[in-house]
């Protein structure tokens, strides 16, 4: 998180910081991105940087976290709505393309966090996994009680399928989200491939 004197700078220069290390981290993964590139496109020196953050992830951290709670004040809502799980997930899916869109940086630097291979990203990956299975895990449960969804079904493997579709899906948003396609992939998780009379 950023120390105290971050947020004692005046908001027009901590904005400056933000805007710069947002357009850097949106173009690069972590791995790659440069900490002496946003300090010159922000124009403070790079040691004036360690004054307001301990180093670049802790950097980064703070601009994931900015970027997830943009995207939470937009996705939240389909977790508040009155419908089966089916419709939670068109809904999600569909403000997570609006967030996309009103926000493509903010998008980016997102997408970008998730394919980070970076070793000192795993616990941060793995604590937004965890955040974002108990997220679907109670919507899950309740389709579960309510006979929506076979619970015979490992709430596990279930999750698996809807994050990696709902990643390549939410990944894609830069080319555009067909709403035919939305509802034909959310028809595949609905009723699987078997054939349907």
């Amino acid at each position: 998180m950023p120390k105290q004197t971050f947020f004692n700078l005046e908001a027009e220069k901590r904005q400056a910081i933000i805007d710069a290390a947002v357009r850097e981290f949106a173009e690069h993964p972590f791995e790659q991105a440069s900490l002496t590139k946003i300090v010159e496109n922000c124009g403070i020196a790079k040691g004036s940087m360690y004054q307001y953050f301990d180093d670049k992830l802790d950097l980064y951290m703070y601009i994931v976290d900015l970027a997830y709670e943009q995207k939470k004040a937009y996705v939240s809502r389909a977790f508040s709505l009155e419908g089966d799980i089916f419709q939670i997930l068109n809904e999600y899916y569909r403000l997570s393309y609006e967030f996309a869109l009103d926000h493509p940086l903010l998008h980016q630097v997102a997408n970008k966090f998730w394919d980070s291979r970076s070793a000192a990203l795993s616990a941060e990956l793995e604590k937004g996994r965890l955040s974002r299975a108990r997220d679907f895990a109670q919507v899950l449960h309740e389709a579960m009680e309510e006979g929506i969804v076979n619970s015979d079904l490992d709430p596990e493997a279930v999750f698996f399928v809807y994050h990696a579709v709902g990643k390549e899906l939410i990944d894609h948003f830069h080319q555009g989200c067909d709403d035919r396609l939305l509802q034909q992939i959310l028809d595949v998780l609905k009723y699987g491939l078997a054939a349907r009379n």
